[in-house]
Order: structure tokens, then C-alpha cells, then sequence
């Protein structure tokens, strides 16, 4: 039998000294993917629930965090190999960074589209091909093709693309890649590098199940066993970490389940599946169900004739004669020539409450960053919100963009990704008031009352609202980021992916206060791919077909 990757023996960490400890006298041994096909590897799953320290064991897998007794954290195999953790381990995070590492906090949603210098100007063949080189993303005077032509990653950038089917996007600047291609894509970056161990953090989150599916299969190949030798093919040892909550997959041999950050429990699935559920723990619970709305969203789609988007919204919306907050007809968008929406129509009334679904890739984003103003082409496409035109017209004046976001809220992965780490929880939440992330507020006179009583809702202390948004967990970043987009009772609301990543007590309290704290004149679109976290208040939606299928959106309501 092969020497273990990691070795852990009795040991507890910290993040500097004298600090407070972690994993208090922890056991735990990873092996290496042996060269023996007969037999069975390991695949380990790190489950918990947010704060839970899935992401420090993972920093503490690579190497991280000082460890008492020093001796205790070892890499057999590795030193066999005379290979350094450091260059052997890679760790990936998908939790709430940009999705190619960019550092830039001063661009915002429209960056992915006009952006001209920057990282996400770049193919994605040059893109990986730098990043795996260790060369700048972007700088006048650089010879990049002499530096890549004479060095060589440690594997094949063909092997890498073909093994994760991303050959045919090289050519594709990284802006326009899904979210499940995009997260491919920061697999790929890692593997370049000839890991051995490869540590994926919430690899899952946000991904619908079709991208789900594709990435789950492909770990299960990269960590197999076949792989070994054939280098035609990559192989890496692999670790992932979940919640509870979700879908866990067939290829999961191992299951540590952490909390507070402590190993309660860890070894063979199904033991730890069995344990957990004894202690009232359910694990890998993610297909339940929402009265079913998803089931039916994608039944609906599949089996609709044409998909016309214009016959089946005036189908959905008549008779209802509420003043319209949103108006598109005809929405038309491509970026170099890839279709995102062609001829979408869709109006959104006071009082609605809308779902929107759809693979990723789909253009749901698209839709959002229009609504928003956000996206460059907001102001030439055929849109009125709140009865008017982004540009003015003959006796009409245009709306600006400040009015704009003053009448709505919106949460989203890429508001996650920007916003300033610094700032209270209670300063995330009043800047729903403020022109941007950092400027002062402008409160009305029951401004501040409305952060009380949304913080005193949720069961936030002062003590806690003075926290760093950088310092907590990610669930606890979600929910401020929820709180600061319904806080103001806008009049129009959007949660985009708004509860994923976010515990599940936490989720069921966001939902008990828009069933409870919506105003009947408040619209609100919903943006989810999992049933568990589409409201129940939602009762229509629309799904868009994935990108290339050349049929339009199809429209329903939940009953």
C-alpha cells in the first residue's frame, strides 16, 4: 500500500500564536490514489454547517495554520516524491471570490461586460496559460508568446482542457463562461500544476443541476484510479466540502463531519451518514422538495411546443391590472457574436412575485444586470421601469441610475464578491441607503428604526452587529447581504442565488420574513436552483432554455 498523502496524528492548530485553537487533538489520514486498479480510493467529503471550519480543515490539509506538535501534520507520500505540499496541494475556493481570482473592488457588475484591461479581457487558453506560469494577466511591454513558448506547464494545457471539456471554449474570453464553465475552468488552473491533492471548497454552490451533474462526473474521473499512468488523462486525489443540506454524491467513500470547529465524527459513509441521523443530523438531504415548483418549472419546458415567450406572458399576467414596474419587449443581447437573450419580452407588476430559472449560461444574469442598469446595453434595449425609459424622451426625462437602485434591493454573488470586508454588518445593512458600498447613508426619518427591527428579527446583538462582514462565516455574509436588499422595503426586490451557501435555520428565517414583511405594492424576482430555496410566496416564474437551444423562455405559475 502506497504512503498516506497527509497524516495528521493528535494534533491542534492555530492561526497565529497564543490564539485561540481548532480541531483540538485531531486524527485524520488522506491516501494517495494508488496505482493498484483493484483498489477502492478514497473520496472525502467535508460536511458542516456554515462557521463550521470546513474551509480552515481545508487550509489546514494544505499546509496552514500552526500545528502542536509540530511533527504532527506530515506528508508521507509527498516526501517520498521529494515534492513540497506547497506545490502539490492546491486549494480552489468557490465560496465568495471572483470566479478568475481577480482583485479589482472597484468595478462592479457592468466589469463583466466592458471591461477592456483587465484579467477578464482574456482568452481562456491565455488565461490558463499565464496563471499556470506564474506570468502577469495583463501588462504593456510583455513578450507573453516568447515566455509561453519556451515554458511548459506540468500538464499539457490539452490534456488538462480535454479531460474537463473546455477545449472548445479556449478561444472564449473568460467573462462570458458560465458559472459551472467558469468554475471548470479554476479546476483546470489548479491541475496545470501537477497537483497531487486537489481541495475544492463548496464546489457545488450556486451551480444548477445540469452543471452539478457534469462537474461531479468529471471529479469522480480526475480522482479515479484508471487515470494513473495514461497521460492522456489527469489524476489528483480530491477532497470537497459541503453542507449538510445538500445533494451528496455517488462517489463519496468518506465523510468528516465538523461543527464549531471540531471533528465530530468522520469514516466510511454510510457509518457517518447512520451516526449523524441518530444525533438528528441529516446529511446529503439536497432533493427536497419546495411543493415541487422546480419539478414543474423544467417539466413545463420540456414539454412546451414552441416556447414563445410573448403568447405565453400575456397568458400569465391577464387580467391582473397593477401598475407595471418593469417592460421588456423584444430584448436582444449578444457579446462577440454568442446569442445571451434574443426577442425576450417580460413584464413584472407591483405585487409580483416572480421566479426566475434557468441553466447557468442561460442569461438569467443578463436579465438582472438590465433590470438593474448595470449591464452597458440597459440604456438602447426596449425596456421601461417604473413606466420610463433609461433615456430621456420628448417631455420625459430618462431615469438616473441612483433613483434606479434607490427602488430596488438586490443580493447577489458578484454584491458578495465586492463588497468591502471591512464594513460592521450593521454598515453592510445601512449602505442599502448610500449611492455605493462606502459612502454615507441618506436616511429617511425611520431609517434607522427599520436596521433595529430587522436585526432584532433575526436575533443580531449589537455586539454582533459590530463585526467585520470579512470576519464572519459565509452563511452570515448572505444573510447581511439579504437584510441590506429588503431593508428599505424597496419596490422591487432581488435575490439572486441570495440563500445558497446560507444555513439552512438562517434560509427558513429569510423566507418567514418575506412571507411576513413584503408589502403587497413590493415586486420580487427570485433567482434559486434549488427548490429549498425558492420562497413559497413565489407563485410565478419563467425559465430560460439554455444557451444555443434557439427557443424562447417559457412562462407559468406554481398552481
Amino acid at each position: 500500500m502506497s504512503s498516506p498523502l497527509i497524516r495528521i496524528l493528535n494534533s491542534t492548530f492555530q492561526r497565529t500564536s497564543g490564539g485561540p485553537t481548532f480541531f483540538p487533538n485531531l486524527n485524520f489520514t488522506i491516501q494517495s490514489i494508488t496505482s493498484t486498479p483493484a483498489a477502492k480510493p478514497q473520496r472525502w467529503s467535508i460536511i458542516g454547517p456554515s462557521n463550521s471550519g470546513k474551509s480552515t480543515f481545508l487550509q489546514v490539509l494544505q499546509g496552514s495554520h500552526i500545528c502542536t506538535p509540530l511533527v504532527g501534520r506530515t506528508y508521507p507520500a509527498l516526501t517520498d516524491k521529494r515534492k513540497y505540499p506547497a506545490s502539490a496541494i492546491a486549494l480552489v475556493d468557490f465560496s465568495a471570490q471572483g470566479a478568475f481570482g481577480e482583485s479589482v473592488k472597484g468595478e462592479y457588475m457592468s466589469s463583466r461586460y466592458e471591461s477592456r484591461r483587465g484579467a477578464t479581457d482574456l482568452t481562456l487558453r491565455q488565461w490558463l496559460e499565464r496563471t499556470a506560469l506564474h506570468l502577469p494577466l495583463y501588462t504593456d511591454n510583455f513578450d507573453f508568446e516568447a515566455h509561453v513558448a519556451t515554458r511548459a506547464a506540468d500538464v499539457p494545457l490539452e490534456t488538462v482542457t480535454t479531460g474537463l471539456r473546455l477545449t472548445g471554449l479556449l478561444d472564449q474570453p473568460v467573462s462570458t463562461l458560465s458559472n459551472g464553465q467558469g468554475r471548470r475552468a479554476r479546476i483546470a488552473q489548479a491541475l496545470l500544476r501537477g497537483v497531487d491533492l486537489l481541495l475544492l471548497d463548496e464546489p457545488f454552490m450556486g451551480l444548477d443541476p445540469w452543471s452539478i451533474e457534469r462537474l461531479s462526473g468529471l471529479i469522480k474521473r480526475i480522482s479515479s484510479t484508471e487515470a494513473i499512468g495514461d497521460p492522456a488523462k489527469i489524476a489528483s486525489q480530491v477532497v470537497v466540502t459541503q453542507r449538510p443540506q445538500d445533494h451528496l454524491p455517488d462517489w463519496v467513500t468518506h465523510i468528516a463531519y465538523l461543527e464549531e470547529s471540531r471533528l465530530l465524527t468522520m469514516g466510511e459513509r454510510d457509518e457517518v451518514i447512520a451516526e449523524a441521523s441518530k444525533k438528528g443530523i441529516k446529511i446529503g438531504d439536497g432533493n427536497e422538495e419546495n411543493n415541487g415548483i422546480l419539478h414543474k418549472v423544467y417539466s413545463a419546458a420540456s414539454s412546451s411546443p414552441n416556447g414563445n415567450s410573448r403568447t405565453q406572458t400575456a397568458k400569465v399576467i391577464e387580467g391582473e391590472n397593477k401598475e407595471p414596474v418593469v417592460e421588456m419587449e423584444g430584448i436582444k443581447i449578444s457579446y462577440r457574436g454568442r446569442d445571451i437573450l434574443k426577442d425576450f419580452s417580460w413584464t413584472i407588476k407591483r405585487g409580483d412575485r416572480w421566479g426566475l430559472f434557468g441553466p447557468n449560461g442561460s442569461g438569467k444574469t443578463t436579465i438582472l444586470a438590465i433590470i438593474t442598469s448595470d449591464h452597458p446595453l440597459s440604456y438602447s434595449q426596449p425596456v421601461k421601469l417604473f413606466g420610463r425609459s433609461r433615456l430621456p424622451t420628448k417631455g420625459t426625462p430618462g431615469i438616473s441610475v441612483f433613483e434606479l437602485q434607490s427602488l430596488i434591493g438586490h443580493s447577489s454573488p458578484e454584491i458578495h464578491q465586492f463588497f468591502p470586508r471591512r464594513l460592521s454588518l450593521r454598515k453592510c445593512v445601512e449602505s442599502a441607503w448610500a449611492d455605493t458600498f462606502i459612502t454615507k447613508p441618506h436616511f429617511p426619518p425611520n431609517g434607522q428604526q427599520l436596521v433595529d427591527d430587522i436585526f432584532k428579527f433575526f436575533g443580531i446583538t449589537p455586539d454582533e452587529q459590530a463585526r467585520e462582514f470579512g470576519e464572519c462565516g459565509v452563511s452570515t455574509q448572505r444573510l447581511a447581504l439579504f437584510m441590506r436588499a429588503v431593508v428599505k422595503k424597496p419596490d422591487i426586490v432581488i435575490l439572486d442565488e441570495a440563500f445558497s451557501g446560507m444555513d439552512e435555520k438562517l434560509r427558513d428565517k429569510c423566507m418567514q420574513w418575506l412571507e411576513e414583511g413584503l408589502e403587497e405594492q413590493q415586486a420580487l424576482i427570485v433567482v434559486s436552483h434549488l427548490d429549498g430555496e425558492v420562497p413559497r410566496v413565489v407563485d410565478k416564474w419563467v425559465r430560460l432554455r439554455e444557451a444555443g437551444e434557439g427557443e424562447g423562455a417559457v412562462f407559468g405559475r406554481r398552481n
